[in-house]
This record gives structure tokens, sequence and C-alpha cells, in this order.
């Protein structure tokens, strides 16, 4: 099949390889493969009415921090931020809303509070009062990552265990009281060494899902360029970080397929002083940081001298840039929908994207949307001659 090329139709699935809590009895998890959007609030006023999650089943606004063993604002507009949550859930019906904790750099903040039971109670009554104050569904964790940095503790790992276990019984308790589930998410690491300084086999029937963050494989912490959000292996590095590698280790170690969640990066990593050789891929070079896909669309419609390019090994985009000696590893919207695809194709729980305003126009979550909700079923097929599909959204749009 084929894409009818303006429809903003599905899809060719030929692509290579695609093809216990206690909760009210009337509980069921979203047809996979789920859509999960995460919200980088940061010092934005969000408006309920001019943000787009259609077709959005989870958006996780990120983020509250961790003081004094509560929940933490990050910012003085934060509380009506979280307030949008109710008119979101008005505007989409069956969407579900969960506040992230936490986030890069606040590995000590959980360490500190996980490793005593006394902290680790205050902050789970707090954290518990918090979601059902502004109307959400749920928390998911983002401590990156127990036991990996000089300023936690060893005894991260079985801290971590009981921090999501007394969570768990805590958002049981008031799930009957309220008659919905809430949900209990883990933002996961996406490199080998996450799973030992966590125990996942004790903590899998408590989470509903695992957000590996299936980015940042390669970043400015690299003396040389690299794919940073590939499904596949390179064939330059065969044994290299990837989505496949990475779910493959997730499953081996005992989480359910139908818990993992695999990440698309809506910004890519750059760096400077890259020689030509390979077009740039694998070469030495100075990491500069991140760069937003907005940005990057613009980079590549405009004269800067980028010039895009496909590994269909690991189904990956990247672009260089002969002039400048610039190299850029990003997502586009055919990396994201094969994405969608391999979670499908291997039974996965779905696909969240970091993060909803870092693509502006949508390009790459309305890619995602469109491709979920294919596979699953939420819109009606129309096959025309010559192989071309057309969908429709149930409510027409």
């Amino acid at each position: 099949m084929q894409v009818l090329a303006g429809s903003g139709c599905l899809v060719n699935p030929d692509d290579e390889h695609v093809l216990g809590t206690s909760v009210p009895t009337s509980f069921q998890k979203p047809k996979p493969p789920l859509v999960c959007a995460y919200l980088h609030i940061g010092t934005r006023n969000l408006d309920a009415a001019n943000i787009d999650l259609e077709g959005v089943d989870f958006v996780n606004m990120a983020f509250t921090a961790i003081k004094n063993n509560r929940m933490a604002l990050l910012h003085e507009g934060d509380s009506k931020n979280f307030m949008i949550t109710k008119k979101l859930k008005r505007k989409y019906p069956s969407i579900k809303v969960l506040v992230s904790v936490g986030g890069y750099g606040t590995s000590k903040s959980f360490s500190q509070m996980a490793s005593d039971s006394a902290s680790r109670a205050t902050f789970v009554d707090d954290a518990v009062k918090f979601v059902r104050h502004y109307g959400m569904d749920g928390i998911d964790l983002d401590w990156e990552f127990p036991g990996l940095e000089k300023s936690t503790r060893e005894t991260d790992r079985v801290s971590f265990t009981a921090l999501i276990s007394e969570l768990r019984r805590e958002l049981n308790k008031v799930s009957r009281l309220d008659g919905k589930h809430y949900y209990l998410t883990v933002a996961s690491g996406a490199f080998d060494l996450y799973l030992h300084y966590i125990e996942p086999l004790r903590i899998v029937d408590l989470v509903d899902y695992f957000h590996i963050m299936t980015y940042d494989f390669y970043g400015q912490w690299n003396s040389y360029t690299g794919h940073h959000a590939n499904l596949f292996p390179s064939a330059q590095r065969p044994n290299g970080y990837s989505v496949k590698r990475i779910t493959d280790i997730y499953i081996k170690s005992g989480i359910p397929r139908e818990k993992i969640v695999i990440g698309a990066a809506f910004y890519g990593r750059e760096w400077s002083g890259v020689d030509a050789t390979n077009n740039g891929l694998y070469r030495p070079g100075k990491g500069v940081g991140s760069v937003s896909y907005k940005n990057i669309k613009a980079m590549l419609s405009s004269k800067s001298g980028y010039v895009p390019y496909w590994d269909a090994k690991a189904k990956a985009p990247y672009m260089y840039n002969a002039a400048t000696k610039r190299f850029i590893s990003y997502e586009d919207a055919n990396s994201a929908r094969m994405k969608v695809n391999y979670a499908y194709a291997h039974r996965l729980g779905g696909i969240m994207y970091w993060e909803h305003f870092s693509d502006s126009d949508g390009e790459l979550a309305g890619t995602i949307i469109r491709q979920a909700g294919t596979l699953r079923g939420d819109f009606p097929l129309f096959t025309l001659p010559g192989g071309f599909v057309l969908y429709c959204k149930k409510n027409g749009k």
C-alpha cells in the first residue's frame, strides 16, 4: 500500500520488521498502540483551548519537583497550569492526564526522599493529594536514575521499589473511593545498566507502563556523532544502542510487552567540527546540544546548507552541513511512523514523545496519532485502486 499524497493518510506497512493491582472492575487500559504526549511546561502559561491533543491517550504534564519530601511547583504560574487538567478532560473526554515528577537532575532529591520510610510516606500522601486536587489520573515518576549518580545511594534500588509499592497502595485506596483507576508510570532508562539498578520483577505488577526514553543514544557528551533515536542498529554500529536492542532487553528482564512504551524525540542532537566523511555520521565532533524539530524543519527548508540523509538500516534521519561542518541527528515523520509500526508489530504498549511543544505545527505528533489510530482500528479505512488507503477520524476531522 502507498501513501496518498496530500491526504494525511496511511501508510506503507511493509517496512523492515514491521508487521496485579486492585482497581475498579470496569477499568480498561487503552487499546495499543497507545499514544502518550509529554508537555514540558517550563515557563509557559498553558491554555487548554490552544493545545491540540486530539487522538492522544495520555498526556504527562512535566514537571514538579520534590522539596521537603513534598510535591513542589517549579514556577509561579504552575498551579494555574495544572488546573487546566479539568478543561483538557472536558475537551478530550477519554484522555488521561498524569503529573510527571522529577526529570533530569532531580536524582538527589529522589534519593534523599525515598531512603527513609517517614519521608516516603510524606511524599506519597502529598503526591496522591496533588493528583486528586487537580483532577488528574495518576503519577509519572521520572527518577533519572536510581543509584547512578555520585550524589545518590547504593540503597536506591530498594528505595525505588519501596516508593513505587507505597504509591501503588495509596493510589489503589483512592481508586476505590473515586471509582476510577489511577495510573502509575515510570520514565525509564534506555540503557542496560538501568535494569540492574532497579528491581524490575518486584515493581512490574505495580507499574502500568514503562516509558522507555529511547532517545539520547548519542549527544553532546560524546566526542563523535551518531544516531540519537534510531529504531534499529546502524550497519556501522551493529551492537550499538537502538529501540530494538533496549526493548529486547526489557522483555528478557521480565517486563511484559504490553507495559513497554517506546519514545520518539521531537528534537535533534547537534555536533560541530565534523568532517564530511560518511556525511558526518559516526565522525569526531564537538557536541553542541539539542535542536527542536521546529528549528530543524526551518534549517532544511531554507538555504542554510543542510542536506538530509537517511540510514536505511537504522531507520533514522540525519543532516549535515559541509560548509559549517555541523551534523544533526533527529527524528522525522518517517522514523516516527516506523516506531509506531514497530510497537504494533511487537505487541508493545505504544509510543510516547518528548516533547509536545517542540513540534509547533504538529507534523510528528500528527503522524504518530494517525498511524496509531489506524493500526488499532480507530479510523475506518477505504482502499482505492492502486493500493491507496484513506482513513477518516471518528469525529470526521
